[in-house]
């Protein structure tokens, strides 16, 4: 089953969307978003996404190994921020659904309405894939929520983080309705795990990296995040001061890996 953009009970609460602050990028800005453009922009997101999407999550990216439907022209022409999405060796172009919290919070919907969520520019849950992410949550070590996002700080921060995972899971049918339909099939059913880590940060100094419309100077930084199972995960992303402008990130361990870039800002 897949969410709506709008429907906040499956996301991050937060105040109702605002307009679109401009980024300072030239390059990449996008035309601001008025509150009317982004509550009809869901209406017509299968008009401005790319087919290939919309394969993501009805198929599941998985089942189109390989697939490159990201077109750069169709992002750069497109007056509404954008994300280079990659996932299971494939590519889209995904538009922004709706903002909230002063553009902290930012929903990205495919055709199909699968969505994904950017809370300070890094992935806090997902809805419409094979598994998705219910709830990504950083705080400090002590358990005290953190200054300011964790991504932003000095390399060398530590921090914990925790993720609500939904996972399908199979389920045998009850012997009665097994018996009225001849079957012994099983369905699935999306079984909720938390999963939580000692995460650490550091980062290089800004070099020249790539994002699909300019080059900036961004610094690369790994997040490496010892889970309490004992297990040991790696996420990467590209930062200036203010933002994250590309990432990389495994979910949980064994959990599906998700990357976008920033083709147009909000």
């Amino acid at each position: 089953m897949t969410a709506r953009a709008s429907q906040s009970s499956s996301f991050s609460s937060g105040q109702p969307p605002l307009v679109a602050r401009t980024s300072g990028c030239r390059a990449l800005a996008s035309r601001p978003l008025s509150y009317r453009h982004m509550t009809a922009l869901g209406a017509v997101m299968c008009l401005v996404t790319l087919a290939g999407c919309g394969q993501m999550v009805s198929r599941s990216l998985g089942d189109a190994i390989g697939k490159d439907d990201f077109d750069a022209a169709r992002a750069s022409e497109l007056p509404y921020a954008s994300l280079k999405l990659n996932h299971a060796n494939s590519t889209a172009l995904v538009v922004l659904a709706t903002l909230e919290r002063n553009g902290r919070v930012a929903r990205f919907e495919s055709r199909d309405r699968g969505i994904i969520e950017l809370r300070d520019g890094v992935l806090s849950a997902t809805s419409g894939f094979a598994r998705d992410i219910a709830d990504r949550r950083e705080q400090s070590t002590t358990g005290r929520a953190l200054a300011r996002p964790a991504w932003l700080m000095d390399s060398g921060t530590t921090y914990r983080v925790s993720v609500s995972a939904l996972t399908p899971h199979p389920r045998q049918l009850e012997r009665q309705d097994a018996a009225s339909t001849g079957s012994q099939r099983q369905d699935n059913v999306a079984v909720m795990q938390v999963h939580e880590a000692n995460a650490r940060l550091e980062c290089e100094a800004p070099a020249p990296h790539q994002l699909p419309l300019a080059e900036l100077n961004l610094s690369h930084c790994t997040e490496t995040l010892n889970w309490d199972d004992g297990r040991t995960t790696h996420n990467e992303l590209w930062r200036d001061e203010t933002r994250v402008w590309a990432a990389d990130m495994t979910a949980w361990p064994d959990g599906p890996r998700f990357g976008w870039e920033i083709a147009k800002a909000w």
